[in-house]
């Protein structure tokens, strides 16, 4: 049986339900929460989406210029 789920609504859960037992999420870089989610979702036989409309807001809120400075820098401070 093919299941979906959305990726970022599970974020939001478990950084809620954290947040309710007292832990603080902070979000990691290796794996990134968005990453460890889908993984977490395909190991369960759940097919991760995500909701296009709010990728697109997300990233619209970032300038590109802004996200191609701080990958220059990454990449310069290997």
């Amino acid at each position: 049986m093919y299941q979906t789920y959305d990726r970022d609504r599970l974020l939001r859960q478990v950084r809620e339900l954290l947040r309710e037992e007292g832990v603080r999420p902070i979000n990691q870089t290796d794996p990134a929460p968005e990453h460890a989610a889908a993984l977490l979702l395909r190991s369960f036989g759940v097919e991760p989406v995500l909701d296009h409309v709010e990728v697109l807001k997300r990233s619209m809120d970032r300038a590109w210029e802004d996200a191609d400075d701080a990958r220059t820098e990454k990449i310069n401070n290997r």
